[in-house]
């Protein structure tokens, strides 16, 4: 009888704490951006709700790629409110298409987050635009 009483108080007890989780919902973790010209500063933002019964904490965010620097807020989500994180990405000497994450720890699990954006070399070529080089016929013979 001992022993029933006392899974009894287990699962309860359990189950109480399983149901006060907090629960980061994301409109969207993977985030595609428009083409930019190399050397311009483009800022990516990840907003969430945090649709769980207890407050959010995220801590530790980093990059995976120094040219990425991510900020989340340092303050606990409480329930039902909604908040973003916020990707800073330099693309300077970054052409091409560039796939970055950005991970932190919180008390609802690890988050991972991605971004991909084209970047368009800056060249004197993108700069001004291509006139065709036309060469004037001689008429002298």
């Amino acid at each position: 009888m001992k022993y029933i009483l006392f899974t009894f108080l287990a699962l309860c007890t359990l189950n109480i704490a399983l149901a006060q989780q907090p629960i980061a919902t994301f409109e969207s973790k993977n985030i595609s951006r428009p083409d930019i010209t190399e050397g311009t500063i483009d800022t990516i933002v990840y907003y969430f709700t945090n649709t769980g019964d207890s407050p959010l904490r995220l801590e530790k965010p980093r990059a995976t790629c120094g040219c990425t620097v991510p900020s989340a807020p340092r303050y606990p989500i409480a329930p039902g409110q909604k908040d973003s994180i916020v990707a800073t990405f330099d693309s300077n000497h970054r052409s091409g298409l560039q796939a970055k994450g950005i991970n932190m720890e919180s008390n609802a699990g690890e988050i991972n987050l991605i971004f991909e954006v084209n970047v368009i070399p800056n060249t004197n070529d993108n700069l001004e635009p291509k006139v065709p080089k036309i060469t004037p016929h001689n008429h002298q013979h």
